[in-house]
């Protein structure tokens, strides 16, 4: 019995000590949760992010080019998650016609896009038109599936951001428009440049999805972000003039484009040296009369009426 008693004062003295031990360490996990938690109070604030200036990326593609999936996808990705450092990109994809066979056409394509490569080229001095061509800011211009290229580019021209364009609701004023089109007005402040400014409004959808039906990529399919719809010069600005407020009016947009994924791109850009000097975009619903504002579901087929017109230029094919 005696070593009965003697076990069983050990058994309480070892079963005191483990739940002293025990306390011990859930003191220490409490007071450890509290210093963290008044380190964190006393830690200085997290700096703020880089500022992302404004960059524009202009995409010449085709459905029909084989090497422009993998550009198309490139920039997809890159404007919707924005990932570039010091950039916030505001993409354009412009699909060029020189592609197109009489047994199949691009549904995105207009001999408008080709048209505009085509200033480009002739304003850089090259020899031909290619796809995928990727062009930034209007200044430089490099095969549009060279990520690390388009990466670097992106994100130094971030650095030297462009003037911002606002795009405001105009009211109606003197003659009617139509009922389902939208008025806004362009704003942008201190603007220089020495020769002639073209404005230009651009139409743009996202949340796009091909299946291409013809052409090298028959049978393939990918998406597609901000692809042009429209395309307009709404108004030119002289040489030397800082400032820019014009009103312009939006066409009711066609009824197979979704009304929610379309925005508003507005840039300045000079005739001469097709540099881009001012940007800005915007929801395009914020400024549709509600009945006109309503979704729409998806479909591939571009309306090409309001498209800026232009004469078609040389074919080249893909580098």
């Amino acid at each position: 019995m005696a070593g009965a008693r003697v076990n069983l004062s050990l058994a309480k003295r070892f079963s005191a000590v483990a739940v002293r031990a025990a306390s011990a360490l859930a003191l220490a996990a409490v007071l450890a949760v509290c210093l963290r938690a008044q380190s964190a109070k006393s830690a200085p604030p997290a700096p703020n992010p880089e500022p992302r200036g404004p960059v524009f990326v202009e995409l010449f593609t085709s459905e029909g080019c084989p090497h422009c999936p993998e550009a198309d996808a490139m920039l997809e990705k890159m404007y919707t998650e924005q990932s570039v450092d010091g950039a916030r990109i505001i993409a354009l994809e412009e699909h060029v016609d020189y592609w197109d066979r009489p047994a199949w056409v691009d549904h995105f394509s207009s001999a408008a896009y080709t048209a505009r490569q085509q200033g480009y080229a002739d304003a850089m001095d090259l020899d031909s038109l290619y796809t995928p061509q990727m062009v930034v800011d209007g200044l430089v211009e490099f095969v549009g599936n060279n990520a690390s290229r388009a990466r670097a580019t992106i994100s130094a021209l971030g650095r030297a951001p462009l003037i911002d364009v606002g795009i405001l609701p105009a009211p109606a004023a003197g003659a009617k428009s139509m009922p389902s089109a939208a008025l806004v007005r362009l704003d942008a402040k201190g603007l220089t440049r020495d020769s002639l400014a073209d404005v230009f409004l651009v139409v743009a959808e996202d949340k796009l999805f091909s299946r291409v039906g013809g052409g090298s990529n028959s049978g393939e399919s990918w998406p597609h972000s901000s692809v042009a719809r429209s395309f307009r010069l709404v108004g030119k600005l002289p040489a030397g003039r800082g400032d820019l407020s014009i009103t312009a009016e939006v066409a009711p947009p066609d009824p197979a484009w979704r009304v929610a994924n379309l925005r508003l791109i507005a840039f300045v850009q000079e005739e001469d040296s097709r540099r881009v000097i001012a940007l800005g975009a915007a929801p395009l619903a914020a400024f549709l009369p509600q009945s006109a504002g309503e979704s729409r579901p998806a479909a591939g087929r571009s309306g090409r009426d309001d498209s800026h017109a232009v004469s078609k230029s040389r074919h080249a094919s893909s580098n």
